[in-house]
């Protein structure tokens, strides 16, 4: 009998594997309820969010919480890229935090940031703080754990992407009129973004090691079409991934863009983390990926334990069969979630994910 790693990765190579793998992201807006605190002081007790991903993995032994369910967390879906350029965050009680301060307002803010230069993450904004979380978690995370799920060395998780990290620095709203009154200033703020991401993924090599796991979350493409996605979007995300050719490296976008397919299989990565409003049986044959996905995480959140089955049957029969596939939420797990709707995508899998699947 296979464990969930070696199940997920028979089934990324395109082979079927014993069962169909369960691949989670379970992070802070669900362990916050495992240490039953809110989401700020999550946020801010390092032990306590170490004890709370310990004790989800024993909870559920036979779930893969891929690289960002098991890294530490500082505000890194917003923080590290915005704060290294000089904007502010803003900390909220029981809510993730917010960039409160952009550094880009003007198209000349771009040409001052590029003769300034490259910020260094190992010192500037808040990406220090997390590289030393990262540290923290390195010295204590129990090394049995770590070996079985294949955590933390050689996982690389910087936040979001090139292109959703250069929106952060301006508003998602100006990014995207940008592309039509500014694309040249744009272009050059993308390739300012695309390489501190790389650098910042290199100091973050430099504490777990050579790059075996990319886990890059990047949802602009699914704000745009096919035109802008391939012009702005798709050659900074293959910057990242080409950087790490030879590493798994995995796609995080619960975004729609069932209207592309054909320019997202251009992405040079090997998983898709896909999201509940793209269809399975399209996304696995318009596209070259590993699927993970893709139960809407806020519908698996109210619905349940029978619903959360009856979901997870009908995504078993339509995409199971000849592996690239990973039984997921579409995105991270939402606050809220019943554990026992966790144990209804099990009882799906015991039940439908046994290989060859049988309708």
């Amino acid at each position: 009998m296979l464990d969930v790693l070696e199940r997920a990765l028979t089934s990324l190579e395109g082979k079927e594997p014993d069962e169909v793998p369960v691949v989670l992201l379970v992070y802070g807006l669900v362990l916050k309820s495992i240490a039953g605190v809110s989401e700020y002081e999550y946020y801010q007790d390092l032990d306590l969010q170490l004890k709370a991903k310990l004790e989800f993995q024993r909870m559920f032994p036979d779930v893969w919480n891929v690289t960002m369910g098991t890294y530490p967390e500082y505000a890194e879906f917003v923080g590290p890229m915005p704060t290294a350029f000089g904007g502010e965050i803003e900390w909220l009680e029981d809510a993730p935090p917010y960039v409160s301060e952009y550094p880009i307002k003007e198209p000349e803010d771009v040409d001052r940031l590029v003769e300034a230069g490259i910020p260094d993450p190992r010192t500037d904004g808040i990406a220090p703080e997390f590289l030393k979380r990262l540290q923290y978690f390195l010295d204590n995370f129990p090394k049995d754990i770590r070996e079985k799920y294949n955590y933390l060395d050689g996982n690389i998780y910087p936040g979001l992407g090139p292109s959703e990290g250069a929106s952060l620095c301006m508003g998602y709203d100006t990014f995207l009129v940008w592309m039509r009154l500014h694309p040249d200033v744009l272009h050059k703020w993308l390739d300012l973004t695309t390489t501190w991401l790389i650098k910042y993924c290199e100091a973050i090599e430099e504490l777990v090691g050579k790059c075996k796991i990319l886990f890059l979350p990047d949802h602009s493409a699914s704000m745009v079409g096919d035109k802008f996605f391939n012009e702005f979007i798709l050659p900074r995300l293959n910057r990242i991934f080409k950087h790490y050719k030879g590493a798994l490296r995995i796609w995080h976008n619960e975004g729609s863009v069932g209207h592309m397919l054909s320019a997202v299989d251009k992405i040079d990565a090997e998983v898709w983390h896909f999201g509940p409003f793209d269809d399975s049986i399209e996304c696995k044959k318009k596209t070259h990926f590993c699927l993970m996905g893709n139960i809407h995480p806020p519908w698996l959140a109210k619905a349940t334990p029978a619903e959360v089955e009856e979901a997870c049957k009908e995504l078993i029969l339509n995409t199971a069969s000849g592996g690239k596939f990973w039984l997921s939420t579409g995105g991270g797990m939402a606050p809220g979630t019943p554990f026992d709707n966790i144990r209804a995508m099990f009882k799906a899998v015991e039940k439908y994910g046994k290989y060859p699947i049988k309708r």
